[in-house]
C-alpha cells in the first residue's frame, strides 16, 4: 500500500502540476463512475433547487461531466492551461484560485437560476476553466497558438473566445445566467495586479501572521511523537 501510495505522489508532483494532474484523474474516474452507476451524479451535480440541502455540490459539479467528446476535450485543456498556470503562480496560490473560481461560479450560477426559478443542472470543466483561461491569458499575454490545431491566436484572444462562448451558452435561457456563467473572471484579478493574492497565497497568509513552516513543523513533530509511541 505504502509503494502504491508512493508511486501516486510521484506521478501527481512529478512536473509540479498536482492540482491539474489530481482533477484530470478524479474527473476521470468519476466519468467512469457515473456511467456504470448514473445515481450518482445527483449527489455531486448542481441543482440550483436542492443545493441548500447539497451544499458540497458547489464544488463537485466539474466532476459530472456525461459527454465524453467534451470531457476529453476539457481535460486537454485544463492540463495544457492549468499545468503552464500552476507552474508559474505555485500549487497553494493555484489550488486556492481553482477553489475560489469553482465556489464563485458555481454559486453565482445556482442562486440565479434559483431565483429564475430556471429547471437546469450545472456541471462540467468548461465553466471553471473559463476563468482559469483568462488567467492564463494574463500570465502569458502575447503568446500565440493554433485555434483546433489550424488557426493561430493570441492567448488574449482566446480567452475572449472562451468566455464568449460560455456567456452565450447560457445567454440563451437568461441574460443573468450568462453573466453568472463567467464571473469566476472576476476571481482573477484578486491574483493579478494590486490584488490581495496577487504575490501568492502564501504570502497573503503570512502577511496575516499565519506561517506555513510552523504548521508543518508541529505537523512532523507529532509524526515523529506518534513513530516514537509505536
Amino acid at each position: 500500500m505504502r509503494r502504491f501510495t508512493r508511486e501516486v505522489r510521484y506521478f501527481l508532483y512529478k512536473g509540479f502540476t498536482p492540482v491539474t494532474k489530481g482533477l484530470i484523474l478524479l474527473g476521470g474516474v468519476f466519468l467512469l463512475l457515473i456511467h456504470l452507476y448514473k445515481p450518482l451524479s445527483s449527489l455531486i451535480v448542481l441543482t440550483p433547487v436542492t443545493f441548500f440541502r447539497y451544499p458540497w455540490t458547489l464544488l463537485t459539479y466539474p466532476l459530472v461531466n456525461p459527454d465524453i467528446l467534451s470531457t476529453l476535450l476539457s481535460f486537454l485543456w485544463l492540463w495544457f492551461a492549468g499545468s503552464s498556470l500552476e507552474r508559474s503562480w505555485g500549487t497553494q496560490t493555484y489550488g486556492f484560485f481553482l477553489f475560489l473560481v469553482t465556489l464563485v461560479t458555481g454559486l453565482a450560477m445556482a442562486l440565479v437560476a434559483f431565483l429564475l426559478r430556471f429547471p437546469i443542472q450545472i456541471y462540467g470543466f468548461w465553466l471553471p476553466l473559463t476563468a482559469i483561461t483568462w488567467a492564463w491569458a494574463d500570465v502569458f499575454r502575447g503568446q500565440e497558438l493554433l485555434f483546433w490545431g489550424i488557426i493561430p491566436i493570441k492567448a488574449e484572444w482566446l480567452a475572449w473566445l472562451h468566455a464568449a462562448l460560455t456567456f452565450l451558452r447560457y445567454f440563451r435561457l437568461d441574460w443573468l445566467l450568462g453573466v453568472a456563467s463567467v464571473s469566476g473572471i472576476a476571481v482573477v484579478y484578486l491574483f493579478r495586479g494590486r490584488g490581495p493574492f496577487a504575490q501568492g497565497f502564501r504570502y497573503w497568509l503570512w502577511r496575516r501572521g499565519f506561517s506555513f513552516k510552523g504548521w508543518t513543523g508541529r505537523s512532523r513533530r507529532k509524526k515523529r511523537r506518534l513513530r516514537v509511541v509505536e
